[in-house]
């Protein structure tokens, strides 16, 4: 019998873009991105670098700045990570450790960004941020919550239930 040489070939590795979103977009396209403005973003960025800065010699890291952009299109989106993935040219697996590693380093800093105003003179600076921006009188905080869809309750209060987009719905909030 004749030997037979199997010899592998190894594909060539193939780099993709990553940096595709580090270029200078105007203040509204980023806006409508990520819902963020530019200088936010920047905010953002110098709040988690200490947490996500990667601590690798490799050439290929994602940056803190990649990472949070990443993690504001998938929430500001609301699609699939495989689109994220796409849209900035990384794996799936690499979004979702991604968008895992940047909500998880955020909901660690709440307590050092959301505070309730507890003197007089921080309540009274807060009332007069909120009357500058809407015009709202006595507003010391707010709060935001998200309308869960749920099966018809029926009875006498099922219209109770109904929400403006006429389904059926629970309005929830969560607390921090």
């Amino acid at each position: 019998m004749a030997d037979i040489l199997f010899v592998r070939h190894r594909r060539s590795r193939q780099f993709r873009r990553n940096d595709m979103y580090e270029t200078n977009l105007p203040d509204d396209e980023v806006r409508r991105m990520y819902r963020f403005s530019t200088d936010n973003i920047d905010r953002l960025v110098r709040l988690v670098e200490p947490t996500l800065q990667r601590r690798t010699r490799r050439n290929r890291a994602l940056t803190v700045r990649q990472q949070l952009l990443m993690t504001l299109r998938f929430l500001a989106s609301g699609t699939f990570l495989y689109v994220i993935g796409d849209t900035f040219g990384v794996d799936v697996a690499t979004v979702s450790r991604v968008v895992t590693e940047v909500t998880d380093c955020l909901f660690r800093l709440k307590n050092v960004v959301i505070r309730f105003p507890i003197s007089d003179a921080d309540r009274r600076r807060v009332m007069t941020g909120f009357y500058a921006i809407r015009g709202f009188s006595g507003v010391i905080g707010c709060i935001d919550g998200t309308h869960v869809r749920i099966i018809s309750p029926g009875g006498p209060d099922e219209v109770s239930y109904v929400n403006r987009k006429s389904f059926h719905s629970i309005n929830v909030r969560r607390n921090l």
